[in-house]
């Protein structure tokens, strides 16, 4: 965690806090201090992959001579690093497990093996980020005997909601007609627009 650097207060004395040019002087340099701490904890930091950001990662991937593309992110790189960083034998099945454990976190993954007479184990797992399958695969490919048959079941589960915008209106339309005592007739007219409305016209007479 990056210290807070307050010169002023640590190193100058109470009798000398009274004049400005020290005081300017040590706030002039609060700014490089801050930067020494940053530093310093960007190289803390990336003694574990957990915390790691980009640079350390990228050590670390150096190391293990992974190369990583264009599409990975730092999380999906983190955890390829992490994956292959804790490689311990023998290659039992609860090795496996704790692999599994490893690189799917929270999520849950189940398996299913026979190994007296088919010698088929079925793997069930969901994993959604980009680069998990394909590390999943190179755990598999230096853990599992040759001998065994994998299937692997990858299952996605996404929700998916939708909106559905429905209108609705009613026109009222009144026609009068209006006579007087010249006996002459004056009509009311106007327009109606509708789209997929419910309309109603009214036509009266008054004499």
């Amino acid at each position: 965690m990056i210290r807070e650097v307050d010169l002023v207060d640590y190193y100058l004395p109470p009798f000398m806090q009274k004049y400005k040019e020290p005081i300017a002087a040590l706030k002039a340099e609060e700014p490089e201090f801050q930067l020494i701490w940053k530093a310093a904890d960007r190289v803390l930091y990336n003694h574990f992959i957990s915390t790691a950001d980009e640079y350390g990662i990228s050590r670390f991937e150096k190391l293990l001579g992974i190369f990583p593309s264009s599409e990975d992110t730092i999380e999906s790189r983190r955890e390829r690093v992490q994956s292959r960083w804790f490689k311990s034998i023998p290659y039992t099945l609860k090795t496996l497990i704790n692999k599994l454990v490893t690189l799917c976190g929270d999520r849950d993954f189940t398996i299913k093996a026979d190994f007296s007479e088919s010698y088929t184990m079925i793997l069930n797992v969901s994993l959604s980020i980009f680069g998990q399958v394909d590390e999943l695969n190179e755990v598999l490919s230096y853990m599992i005997p040759q001998n065994i048959v994998v299937k692997v079941n990858n299952t996605l589960n996404y929700e998916q909601s939708a909106s559905i915008f429905e209108a609705g209106a009613t026109v009222e339309s009144k026609l009068f007609t209006i006579t007087s005592q010249t006996e002459k007739e004056h009509e009311l007219t106007g327009y109606v627009r509708s789209g997929s409305v419910v309309t109603t016209t009214i036509q009266r007479t008054i004499n």
